[in-house]
């Protein structure tokens, strides 16, 4: 669900000292193959969410096994600016883009509306107000990068109850300050592929049912408004606790491609909640759950990306109290020695025997 705790034990002058350059890949990170080359290979990206943190050596991982990068909290509007009347708050998302630059990786901007952390000062009864304030928001953030392959311009609007998310703007103004904020977007960056991202759409359970019908009526309401949106994103934070829905979630994912759309595995990781306490059964868990989701998901052309929401234990989100998360939480590909683990060679299976589209 958009996780992006920001772990305690790292200042921002740490963060951005440590983001100031580009990570060399040397001979330990090419041991394994590589989970980037493979994906390109079939026409699937492969990326990672990164907030700056973690030593070289997970740098490397991420040097080596993505193609894209996302940064966690660093673009979300209320980080990036809170008060109208300040300076935006650039310095730490300019740092992981560099180093992506460095890298040649592509990057994807995430998120330029997100109803948990809004901007109240772009607020307004007046739809022209808020097209200025917010306008100019997405202007000014699309437009300081403009080599971002993709932006989530909506994030987690559609509700289970209901349609549209109960939130300001769109109480207010529903489908028209969407279609407004995609057509912003499109308007900075011809080229980038705009993007609708949720959560509960990959669940076994009624309100997911719920869930991914909101999201087809939504996507047919903006398609027949002209919209361009592009891609739907499934962030699938998988769970032991609240098991995923495979059949289900398999014949949305054709509904979206039916649609011309692309499908975008946008947050993936596992939460070992309810796994085993043994290490070993546990991890293998993990892999499982991780080789059976998407073994699913990239047997539909639809979907063309996979993204980690962060590929090592110990700078995964649920490493930081993250919801529901255990006290020695294992949700990644690598451990904390930053060594692959069972969830890794799962993956790079179901990238080794996935159809190229």
């Amino acid at each position: 669900m958009s996780r992006t705790l920001l772990p305690s034990t790292i200042s921002r002058r740490a963060f951005l000292a440590g983001a100031a350059g580009c990570v060399t890949v040397g001979p330990a990170a090419a041991q394994e193959a590589s989970l980037a080359g493979l994906g390109r290979a079939r026409g699937i990206e492969i990326g990672s969410a990164w907030g700056g943190q973690g030593p070289d050596a997970y740098r490397r991982i991420l040097a080596t096994h993505c193609d894209l990068l996302v940064h966690e909290w660093q673009l979300k509007p209320r980080f990036l600016r809170p008060d109208p009347l300040g300076s935006y708050r650039f310095e730490e998302a300019d740092a992981i883009t560099d180093i992506a630059r460095a890298n040649g990786q592509k990057m994807h901007g995430h998120t330029l509306f997100w109803h948990h952390e809004p901007i109240r000062w772009a607020e307004s009864v007046s739809f022209d107000t808020v097209k200025r304030r917010y306008g100019g928001f997405i202007n000014d953030v699309v437009g300081r990068y403009p080599d971002f392959v993709s932006w989530d311009v909506m994030n987690e609007i559609v509700e289970e109850n209901g349609i549209l998310r109960s939130e300001f703007l769109l109480d207010r103004f529903g489908y028209d300050f969407i279609d407004f904020c995609f057509r912003m977007a499109h308007e900075a960056a011809p080229a980038a592929r705009l993007v609708i991202n949720d959560y509960n759409l990959e669940c076994d359970y009624n309100y997911c049912v719920d869930k991914r019908a909101n999201m087809l009526s939504v996507i047919e309401r903006l398609q027949s408004m002209g919209t361009p949106v592009h891609a739907v994103g499934i962030q699938a934070h998988l769970s032991s606790r609240w098991l995923p829905g495979l059949e289900a979630t398999s014949d949305f994912i054709a509904r979206i491609g039916d649609l011309g759309l692309d499908v975008y595995i946008s947050e993936i990781d596992v939460n070992d909640v309810d796994f085993a306490a043994d290490i070993t059964t546990r991890d293998r868990q993990v892999a499982e759950m991780y080789e059976a989701f998407l073994t699913m998901a990239l047997g539909h052309e639809a979907v063309r990306r996979v993204v980690f929401w962060g590929m090592a234990d110990p700078v995964s989100w649920m490493a930081y109290g993250g919801e529901d998360a255990r006290a020695d939480p294992r949700p990644a590909l690598f451990d904390k020695d930053f060594q692959p683990k069972p969830a890794f060679h799962a993956v790079r299976r179901v990238l080794e025997s996935a159809a190229h589209r």
